[in-house]
């Protein structure tokens, strides 16, 4: 089967689509890359488009795909879970009035369709650094009478025009270096082609708090600059040269000296995955709609590009309390979304799940949906945080209208499937549910050209939009539903896809009106579990009531309770080590069945207690339509990678993204698996 360049595949599946296709003024211009192949011939572009400053604010740079192009298609795959039938019944039950957090690298705030909500409201409601990677070392100096500053052993002038702002005798100078944050382009911060520049900055007290002046045009003078405030208080961004990146600023204070952070998304990720959850008109295209568009947005970024996109325990614990902290002043419902983690080796004793569900049990009311990982499709291949027993864990599902980009020559299809890259369960129970695992969303300015990813990371934020439209719909009804609530929904709303089992899948696929109904037909969510009363033994739940006279009721308040998996050797007994219990919360009134002669029963299915080497190899039926036939455990065939791994002690900021280079693809003889060793590491 010959191997047709991916860009002229997606021109001919959108003028299959129908005759009243709108032409787009440009052919598609993949951005180059090796082993480009030309595309089809597309028709001539206009003079005019020389420099196009197509939704990109970087001159010659266009997206893969003219957005208008991708709506019609279908390349935000809304159909899969009924988003378009549910908003078309339901036009205001999209979000508005719910807060999204994402957790990732950062969120481009000057990108189209990030810019306001469904209501006209601000979708970005604030964006912080955790990770440090953005972060300003500050100097105190006295400025001169003669009109400069010296900043890094050199004088700057335009010293008047910030002293017209503050009266303080001591003003804070440092340096935002280009080459701290990596490599051209992530790190080209004003889009002139290298990472070399360095941009002087002062900080001052104004009148209305700590400001701080860039040398943006690297003029020498700050005469002809902006102050630029906290994002948080007037949302306030910069964006240099051709405009590659927006920036923006964090402030904090310690003893009366300042500390500056500049915020930015120098990796895209986080921006695609915030344009899935809740963009709006996104390209400035009308109607081009992530899941909940109405829903605002917490840009908090945790992850380090620079250092290979790692991220700490400590920024992720940060992010998630202030994103708390931040919804309850505001009594804005929160869904926190973490496209990222580690691989599927997390040991005996890992800290980020428990963290996860340590911070739900605090917090009872978020909903916080975590991606599966990309380890698949081999068995016990959830990595870490995903394994939090509170959170929903999502899978991907690969949609019918992307079938194409996966297999050399087969039609679209009808039907979704899931991913074979996608994490399976058997260590633990899970994923929860399946979700689009590929999307055509926002980038910043110098990923244009790389509107298409894939991954578990891109199914992760379009579970938090359902569960947004859900959050949404019930609040305007009056009623402020739990988070277990949404998330039970969500499961019994949820349909297995052909050929897959619960551990490939979980519930399965999410339809956004069944879930609706269900909460609105007063179902209720609850997690549980049942003990003995003296600690010991066993016990189980029966739903239909007492099975016997040894049977008793008890009515009081529960702990969910995890089993950690045995090691190996070990069995699960009576006498079993204490530690490996992991309290978490909910009530519950049940029948209880005390034995004695077996340990727990929960309320779904629990981990399985096989090494993690007998998870793996087996045969597995291969899935899809007869035209496609994908074998989940199918491997790349030999050829360069389409983007080089990159090592870090979590998920890299491309995380949990098979991001498909298309303009690296198009010679490939099998682009279906893009930067498969993508997982970045520790692992045992």
């Amino acid at each position: 089967m010959t191997s047709r360049p991916l860009v002229s595949l997606l021109v001919t599946l959108t003028a299959a689509c129908g005759a009243s296709a709108p032409r787009p003024s440009g052919g598609p211009t993949p951005v180059p890359g090796p082993a480009a192949a030309p595309a089809a011939t597309p028709p001539p572009a206009p003079a005019s488009a020389a420099t196009p400053p197509d939704h990109s604010g970087v001159p010659g740079r266009v997206p893969i795909l003219p957005p208008a192009r991708a709506l019609l298609v279908g390349l935000m795959p809304l159909r899969s879970a009924g988003v378009e039938e549910f908003r078309s019944k339901h036009p205001t039950y999209d979000g508005r009035g719910v807060l999204i957090g994402i957790l990732d690298t950062g969120v481009d705030p000057g990108v189209d369709g990030l810019i306001t909500t469904s209501t006209g409201a601000p979708k970005l409601l604030d964006v912080r650094d955790f990770s440090r990677e953005g972060a300003v070392q500050l100097t105190p100096v006295t400025p001169t009478g003669d009109g400069t500053v010296m900043i890094g052993g050199r004088p700057l002038s335009g010293a008047g025009r910030v002293g017209r702002l503050t009266s303080a005798s001591t003003w804070y100078v440092g340096s935002l270096s280009e080459r701290s944050f990596g490599k051209v382009p992530n790190a080209d911060l004003n889009g002139d082609g290298n990472n070399t520049d360095i941009f002087p900055v002062i900080v001052v007290k104004a009148t209305d708090g700590w400001v701080a002046f860039f040398d943006s045009n690297l003029d020498g003078s700050f005469e002809d600059e902006m102050p630029l405030h906290d994002y948080r208080q007037g949302r306030e961004t910069i964006a240099l040269g051709t405009k590659p990146i927006t920036l923006a600023a964090n402030f904090g204070e310690v003893n009366g000296v300042p500390t500056l952070a500049v915020v930015f998304d120098n990796n895209a990720h986080g921006t695609h995955v915030a344009g899935i959850a809740a963009g709006h008109n996104l390209f400035n295209v009308a109607g081009f709609e992530g899941v909940a568009p109405g829903a605002q947005l917490l840009g908090l970024k945790i992850a380090n590009d620079a250092r290979g996109g790692i991220s700490t325990s400590g920024s992720m614990r940060n992010a998630m309390e202030y994103a708390a902290r931040f919804a309850e002043q505001r009594s804005l419902p929160l869904v926190l979304n973490l496209s990222w983690g580690i691989g599927n080796e997390p040991g005996p004793r890992a800290v980020m799940d428990s963290m996860v569900d340590a911070f739900l049990t605090a917090h009872p009311g978020v909903v916080v949906v975590i991606s599966a990982g990309n380890d698949g499709p081999g068995l016990s291949t959830v990595g870490l945080p995903g394994s939090a027993d509170l959170a929903l864990t999502v899978g991907a599902v690969l949609p019918g209208i992307y079938v194409p980009l996966v297999e050399d020559g087969a039609p679209p299809a009808q039907t979704d499937f899931v991913e074979s890259f996608s994490g399976r369960g058997g260590r633990f129970a899970k994923p929860d549910l399946l979700a689009p695992g590929w999307a055509f969303s926002t980038v910043p300015g110098f990923d244009t050209g790389n509107e298409i990813k894939a991954g578990t990371s891109m199914s992760a934020p379009y579970i938090s939009g359902l569960a947004a439209c859900l959050m949404s719909a019930l609040m305007q009804e009056g009623r402020r539903p739990a988070a277990v609530e949404i998330s039970a929904a969500l499961r019994a709303a949820a349909g297995g896809l052909p050929g897959a089992s619960v551990l490939d899948q979980g519930a399965g696929l999410p339809q956004l009106e069944r879930a609706y109904r269900w909460l609105v037909a007063g179902h209720q969510g609850s997690g549980y579990v049942v003990e003995t009363a003296t600690g010991s033994g066993s016990a189980a739940f029966r739903r239909s009531g007492l099975a016997g006279p040894g049977d008793t009721v008890r009515a009081q308040e529960r702990r969910v309770v995890a089993i950690r998996p045995p090691e190996r050797g070990r069995r699960i007994a009576r006498d079993g080590d204490p530690r490996d219990l992991r309290p978490a919360r909910t009530r519950v009134a049940g029948a209880v069945r005390g034995n004695g002669d077996g340990l727990e029963s929960r309320r779904r299915p629990g981990r399985s207690a096989l090494p993690a080497r007998q998870h793996r190899g087996g045969a597995l039926r291969p899935r899809g339509p007869p035209d496609v036939r994908r074998a989940p455990n199918r491997r790349p065939r030999p050829g360069p990678p389409l983007l080089s791994p990159r090592a870090g002690a979590g998920y890299h900021t491309r995380g949990q993204c098979h991001a498909p280079r298309l303009r690296a693809a198009v010679g490939e003889s099998n682009p279906e698996r893009a930067e498969r060793g993508s997982v970045s590491r520790p692992r045992a």
